[in-house]
């Protein structure tokens, strides 16, 4: 009976162990995960080296493009020192003579100015001494004429006075209209003899000539037009 005892608990021994070694074993072959780089990191570093090869190839292409246009300019530059200096005296030259075209046409029309001025303010003075000197003539006239008349009366008042009978008054009468009349008619011819004041006659108002017309400018040679650079 002892004996069927320890070969039971043998068994179970036995069967405890391989359960065990059979578990290990099974832990044992799991396959070890693999660490791989992430995704991002590799696209960034990919761009990045892109990048600097791209920008290297671009500083190369501006370094050619660069040492193209100072040739291309180098190249004008020495083929026009000549006519630009040509240019800048022809343009020098151009501007001395439009400048002293310019300053005769308005010297001559200042001085068209000032003549005009002079003649107008010439002929307002004479007019105004014509004017005096025909209220002067008139006054005369007039002055003559009323002495005329006032001794007309004092004649005819002497008259009728003296007179004693009525052909004598009549005759004071008739003589003292024949002065008035005669007074009159002398100052009327006169005054037809002064004529009508002749109206004030200005000189005609000088007008402005036309401004002379700027010449063409001499043409500056034309310089190159930098291409555009395509990266």
């Amino acid at each position: 009976m002892r004996s069927k005892h320890l070969v039971t608990a043998s068994l179970l021994s036995a069967g405890l162990i391989l359960g065990s070694v059979s578990v290990a074993n099974a832990t044992d072959s799991t396959p070890t995960p693999v660490t791989t780089a992430s995704p991002v990191a590799t696209t960034y570093a990919q761009q990045l080296a892109a990048y600097k090869v791209a920008f290297a190839s671009y500083r190369v292409a501006m370094d050619k493009y660069n040492a193209a246009w100072k040739v291309t300019m180098d190249q004008y530059n020495a083929a026009n020192k000549v006519p630009l200096a040509a240019y800048k005296v022809a343009m020098d030259q151009y501007n001395a003579a439009w400048k002293a075209t310019m300053n005769q046409y308005n010297a001559t029309w200042k001085a068209t100015k000032a003549q005009y001025e002079v003649a107008r303010k010439a002929a307002f003075t004479a007019y105004q001494a014509t004017q005096r000197v025909r209220v002067a003539q008139r006054a005369a006239i007039n002055s003559t004429f009323q002495a005329a008349v006032a001794k007309a009366d004092s004649d005819f008042a002497n008259a009728l006075a003296a007179a004693t009978t009525a052909d004598q008054r009549s005759a004071a009468v008739t003589a003292r209209n024949a002065a008035i009349t005669a007074a009159t008619t002398a100052r009327k011819t006169s005054l037809d003899a002064l004529g009508q004041l002749a109206r004030l006659v200005l000189p005609v108002k000088p007008v402005k000539p036309v401004a002379p017309v700027k010449p063409v400018a001499p043409v500056k040679p034309v310089a190159p037009v930098k291409p555009e650079h395509n990266a």
